[in-house]
């Protein structure tokens, strides 16, 4: 009964750390990053954001901004609302 207390103990800590290491990578702020892509876009469209950011992260020249253009500028901060953070 003990060796059971021991693995469950051990498990809830290994369980419990992950969930909080996930939690760290949020992004803070009030950017667009912040309020993550599907607030921040309308059909591929980011509201909130100069013609110039627009160029550099829409890598396919569409037009409009894909979930992985999205989240590839975020990771590198590429909007100017990130220049700070």
């Amino acid at each position: 009964m003990i060796r059971f207390g021991s693995v469950f103990a051990a498990a809830t800590l290994v369980l419990t750390s992950a969930a909080f290491a996930q939690t760290q990578n949020v992004p803070t702020g009030q950017g667009v990053c912040a309020a993550g892509y599907e607030k921040s876009s309308k059909d591929g469209i980011i509201t909130g954001i100069s013609a110039e950011d627009l160029k550099v992260v829409d890598t396919n020249s569409d037009g409009k901004v894909s979930k992985s253009e999205f989240d590839n500028a975020c990771s590198k901060k590429l909007f100017k609302d990130q220049s700070a953070k």
